[in-house]
């Protein structure tokens, strides 16, 4: 990241000094003229600025430049590409730009799972759009309404990615524009003529203890390898249910050190974030799963309780496993 601060250089003609932002990348300085101008009497002899005035006024505007680079990744810019970046006055803001910064703050945050969501809401909109370099000014309430109506056939996308959108569209708002100092670059806010629709509500479907006995008892297909996957896919399947229904991210995740006097202590990931308690969860490991608990327990010196991080590489590919059964 630059370093900015205001200094002087050479004296003027007429004894003042054209005050300037120095900008420091990658141990290269830089320079960035202001209109601005201090008296000898306001500079040190080490050429420090004394002026409380255009002290002020530099700092507002340093805060703007380091509010401008944190939304762009200047790790391997020159300092000309950075003078150059912040002498290009600023217009329209651009809504893919934020929308990658607030993900990766969701994720740097502990909120990954929701990060994933708002990833594919961006994707959904930037497919609809044809560009993955969208701007703000571009996303109209009629555009955002036109959106909505390509995911009406997607049961859950057609309420959640429009939420997605618009959380980012607020926190960009808040961000972006500051109204005090007249700094408006987001013009409108479109989602207050935009109606999000509701996501079909999911059939309940109740499942009878006779019916997992067929399930569990059903022949499992021949196969030659050690641990075949419709084999692996009831045993997953078992193991949700008999342990009281728990996620699949939360068996991947399950330490050595939430599992003490036959029981797992753990934090459910789905509402970790949500509840005040963190979802703590307590579940008793019964002797009728014991056996196929036991089976994928990872090895002493993993930290890891099941093998299931060995085998997968994160926990959305073991759900797809448990999601397709034994069948």
């Amino acid at each position: 990241m630059a370093t900015l601060r205001p200094c002087v250089q050479k004296q003027r003609s007429d004894g003042y000094y054209p005050v300037y932002i120095r900008v420091i990348q990658n141990r290269k300085p830089g320079y960035i003229k202001t209109d601005k101008l201090v008296a000898p009497s306001s500079v040190t002899k080490t050429k420090e600025i004394r002026d409380n005035e255009v002290l002020r006024y530099c700092t507002q505007l340093i805060s703007d430049y380091t509010r401008r680079l944190n939304l762009q990744d200047t790790s391997i810019w020159t300092v000309q590409e950075v003078v150059s970046f912040l002498q290009t006055k600023e217009s329209d803001a651009s809504f893919t730009d934020y929308a990658k910064l607030h993900i990766n703050r969701m994720i740097n945050s502990g909120h990954e799972r929701n990060a994933k969501n708002y990833k594919m809401a961006v994707q959904s909109l930037e497919r609809y759009l044809g560009t993955n370099q969208i701007m703000f000014s571009f996303l109209s309430s009629s555009v955002l309404q036109r959106w909505i109506k390509t995911l009406m056939t997607k049961a859950r996308c057609k309420e959640m990615y429009p939420v997605c959108i618009r959380q980012i569209f607020k926190a960009a708002i808040l961000e972006l524009n500051d109204e005090e100092k007249g700094i408006i670059r987001i013009k409108f806010n479109p989602w207050l003529k935009v109606s999000i629709p509701k996501a079909d509500k999911a059939e309940q479907k109740a499942i009878s203890a006779e019916e997992c006995r067929e399930s569990f008892n059903r022949p499992l297909p021949k196969s030659k390898m050690l641990s075949p996957l419709p084999e692996f896919g009831r045993d997953v399947a078992k193991l949700v249910l008999c342990l009281g229904g728990i996620n699949t991210v939360d068996l991947y995740n399950m330490k050595k050190v939430d599992y003490y006097n036959g029981i797992l202590h753990y934090k459910r990931a789905k509402t970790r974030h949500s509840r005040s308690d963190e979802a703590y969860m307590e579940m008793r490991v019964e002797p009728f799963i014991q056996p196929i608990f036991d089976k994928y327990l990872a090895e002493e010196d993993d930290e890891y309780l099941f093998i299931f991080h060995q085998r997968y590489c994160d926990s959305d590919s073991l759900y797809l496993t448990f999601e397709k059964g034994p069948g």
